[in-house]
């Protein structure tokens, strides 16, 4: 739908509610992990409400569901496999690098912390281009303005 303000209003929203809630569930009222609970709940239910709100407004119905036909789901399985598999693998890779960096010892182990956080800093750059080209992708792939070389 190309619109970020809403999912970002609904995650700011979540997260200073999960953040009240767990300062006077947990520290004045001493609910413990129960109120860091209860606070994550709340929030999530909130962020759930403005995202379904942000969909009606944009003329969807948020709790309309369907299944989709076999050619739909073909089309929707070729636009996700490869995303899909790269982020599988992404995955598998970073699992394999932390898995060996922690049997090498304490200071291989910290040594390798202090690189995670580097990239990942240096990955944040690039994670919202990604996001926006892959909105633009199904429709210049499948739709009107159908363009296979942009």
């Amino acid at each position: 739908m190309k619109d970020s303000w809403g999912p970002l209003k609904a995650l700011a929203a979540a997260s200073i509610i999960n953040g009240i809630g767990d300062i006077i569930l947990c520290s004045y009222l001493g609910y413990g992990i129960a109120g860091a609970a209860w606070a994550t709940l709340a929030s999530q239910v909130v962020a759930a409400y403005m995202m379904s709100q942000t969909l009606n407004e944009k003329g969807y119905n948020a709790f309309s569901f369907s299944i989709p036909s076999g050619k739909e789901f073909l089309a929707i399985y070729s636009l996700s496999a490869p995303v899909f598999l790269s982020l599988l693998l992404k995955m598998a890779f970073y699992a394999l690098l932390v898995y060996f960096a922690t049997s090498m010892g304490t200071h291989k182990t910290a040594a390798h912390q202090v690189m995670v956080q580097i990239f990942t800093i240096c990955t944040v750059c690039g994670e919202p281009l990604s996001q926006t080209a892959q909105s633009f992708m199904p429709e210049l792939m499948y739709g009107i303005n159908r363009s296979l070389e942009k």
